[in-house]
């Protein structure tokens, strides 16, 4: 027998936002626990969502009893997998029916792969149910019992009941989810943290410190004028792939894609941490020059980069209803100057003075310069 006053409860939570949790996981474990307490013989839980991000096509949280809620990402290949197509989910998305099917009848075990697979851990039950969010977009849950008699009609209505306010639960969280991927995406990671933080102005933002990084392409424009725009769209994209990563696994940020370069920063907190942001950028640098070398793209393309250092605005500027989130500043045009510099001197790594003792490598002075709007000669360094 269901217990609805814990069902009443439990719809009330998810009402009210679910709170005061905003983690994905918690919600689901409480979620499940309240479900079985009532009556529900919840074995497994999946709730599977599309998701709008760059390289995951969607993501599954799976509770049990046992393990609590576990959670898996499927890359952009997903869709067309054998597990995701020969499955009870894109039918019921695409007709947002629910689907059921006992696991005692033999007949349902090879409609689709997963029904096997469950009913040989013993699983009895299955249903799958639409989640339909406002816009009408769908997305899927499913509920599995291992009780000998399956799901009864007051479980299979205590499941009913709960589904609404979950699904508008789980539309609230891939909101925000889907603006923090994309945001993260387009402006960084931390760029994009500070937007859905509230930082939306113009004039919003902080001074920071930080280690400072350009990139470009060697002989990019010899090679943009012998090959076609989609053939530089996937060389740009190849190069970027191998570089980016030793970029962000050493905590720097990419706040500009500039063609065919970048700009990173790597935020540091007072001169005692600035030789580590420095050495950060410039391992960044080794660890991708190696990389590339060692692919086919290295073969068409190197880069050349420059790190400098220092303090500067890092927020919104722009015109009244379009903003850029990013970081302007002198240190910043000294960096982006810096760079200049190592094509005039047909240099692929450069620092400033001010970064050179701090490289994760002996540097040496490469030359000096004047840099437009600075005054007098720059010393320039080589590592």
């Amino acid at each position: 027998m269901v217990e609805r006053p814990i069902i009443d409860d439990l719809n009330r939570w998810m009402i009210d936002g679910a709170r005061p949790s905003a983690d994905a996981r918690i919600i689901i474990d409480r979620f499940c626990r309240d479900l079985v307490t009532a009556g529900v013989p919840i074995d497994r839980f999946a709730l599977f969502i599309n998701t709008l991000h760059p390289n995951v096509a969607g993501r599954r949280f799976t509770w049990t009893p046992q393990a609590g809620v576990d959670l898996r990402e499927g890359g952009l290949g997903l869709f067309v997998m054998e597990e995701y197509v020969n499955n009870p989910l894109p039918r019921v998305t695409r007709t947002q029916e629910p689907l059921r099917r006992r696991l005692t009848d033999p007949a349902s075990l090879t409609e689709f792969i997963i029904l096997g697979e469950l009913a040989s851990e013993g699983f009895t039950d299955y249903i799958a149910h639409p989640l339909i969010f406002t816009t009408g977009e769908t997305h899927s849950a499913t509920f599995s019992t291992k009780a000998a008699d399956g799901f009864s009609d007051d479980m299979l209505m205590a499941v009913e009941a709960v589904r609404r306010p979950l699904t508008r639960l789980v539309e609230a969280y891939l909101l925000r989810l889907n603006a923090a991927s994309i945001l993260s995406a387009y402006v960084g990671r931390n760029s994009g943290g500070q937007v859905l933080a509230g930082k939306v102005h113009r004039g919003d933002g902080e001074e920071i410190e930080a280690a400072i990084l350009f990139t470009d392409l060697i002989g990019f424009t010899a090679l943009s004028n012998r090959h076609s725009g989609p053939q530089i769209v996937t060389l740009l994209n190849d190069v970027f792939d191998i570089i980016v990563p030793p970029v962000e696994e050493r905590g720097g940020e990419i706040l500009k894609f500039l063609g065919d370069g970048f700009f990173a920063i790597f935020p540091y907190g007072g001169q005692e941490e600035l030789s580590r942001a420095v050495k950060a950028a410039s391992e960044a640098v080794l660890d991708s020059e190696e990389k590339l070398a060692g692919s086919t793209v290295g073969k068409t393309a190197g880069f050349r980069s420059a790190i400098h250092a220092g303090r500067f605005h890092y927020g919104n500027i722009g015109g009244a209803n379009r903003l850029d989130f990013t970081a302007i500043g002198r240190p910043v045009n000294y960096a982006a100057r810096l760079l200049s510099a190592a094509d005039a001197l047909s240099a692929r790594r450069v620092a400033s003075a001010e970064t050179a003792q701090h490289l994760c490598q002996p540097s040496r002075l490469a030359g000096e310069m004047p840099f437009k709007g600075f005054e007098g000669h720059q010393k320039i360094f080589s590592y």
